[in-house]
């Protein structure tokens, strides 16, 4: 059973301690961000820079925070995310340069996305080669810092649409949106994910962290270029070596908890214990946990421990 460590949003005390942009860290720590990061390695930080007109994706004092942390761990960190040149300014205007968080911001793969890395993948799912981000490939150690929101694709993403979105080539992103198309498309969709995921992670054993920010919680993706109201209130973030196990939690907690008013929730009258995303979906959310775990990146059974 795999540990997922849990700080919670709301604060125990009224004290900078206990808030949440420092909280989290004592869940990284105890995640284990020490074995994954050694001295002087190249940390990549996976994260979704968001665009223009979004205003739901990680706030940068938490990044600023976590790169703060992997410098203390003896990493050298550096953002990344995909689409090139172009999201380089995205990153800019949602606050997330070398100026506020610390760090370099990079294309996953270039700034044209042609540093690519292709990867063999025998029991794959769906596809049996991979072309991966060479900036995120070629990194010592990486760690996933995920907002987890909604997707029409995927019903959910997290982590693993984090990774698989997020790390690949352009044609590998047209391919697996393509898989929507054929018959069965909503769970080929999440299938290739979980082969992209693991094509990049099986690179990264023992020198990976997972982190899921489970605030702002809405219905859609941090691509769109608009925001709409959480539907759920702010949860708080977690840590695990184990993407499959912090998925899984995140999933669990969210369709835990109770909605709030003027949301998505209104319109699918939505409750505690509602299988959340499917119902607003239309699709099953843990087809790409049960699918990760088939590929052996790990356990969706886990201990959730609060910090």
């Amino acid at each position: 059973m795999s540990q997922v460590f849990f700080a919670p949003a709301q604060p125990k005390k009224l004290e900078k301690s206990s808030s949440l942009p420092v909280k989290f860290l004592e869940a990284a720590q105890r995640a284990g961000i020490a074995e994954a990061v050694a001295e002087k390695d190249l940390v990549a930080i996976k994260i979704h820079f968001g665009v223009p007109g979004g205003f739901r994706s990680i706030r940068p004092q938490f990044v600023g925070n976590l790169v703060d942390l992997v410098k203390r761990s003896g990493g050298k960190p550096f953002l990344a995310d995909t689409w090139g040149f172009g999201h380089l300014e995205h990153a800019i205007t949602t606050g997330l340069s070398y100026a506020t968080v610390g760090a370099p911001v990079l294309p996953t793969s270039g700034i044209k996305e042609n540093d690519l890395r292709k990867v063999k993948l025998d029991d794959g799912l769906v596809f049996k080669e991979v072309e991966v981000a060479g900036n995120v490939y070629d990194a010592d150690a990486l760690i996933t810092f995920s907002h987890s929101k909604g997707h029409d694709s995927s019903a959910y993403a997290g982590a693993l649409k984090n990774l698989a979105i997020g790390c690949c080539s352009r044609t590998m992103r047209k391919a697996l949106h393509h898989k929507e198309s054929e018959e069965r498309g909503a769970e080929k969709f999440q299938w290739g994910m979980a082969d992209i995921a693991a094509a990049i992670l099986r690179k990264f054993k023992g020198k990976q962290l997972h982190i899921n920010y489970l605030m702002d919680i809405t219905e859609f993706c941090d691509c769109a270029d608009w925001s709409t109201n959480p539907f759920v209130p702010d949860i708080g973030i977690l840590a695990s070596k184990d993407v499959v196990a912090v998925e899984a939690a995140s999933l669990d907690l969210i369709n835990k908890a109770p909605t709030l008013p003027n949301s998505i929730a209104d319109k699918y009258s939505l409750k505690p214990g509602d299988d959340k995303f499917r119902i607003i979906q239309g699709k099953d959310p843990f087809i790409q946990v049960r699918a990760a775990e088939k590929l052996g990146l790990g356990s969706s059974k886990y201990e959730l421990i609060e910090v």
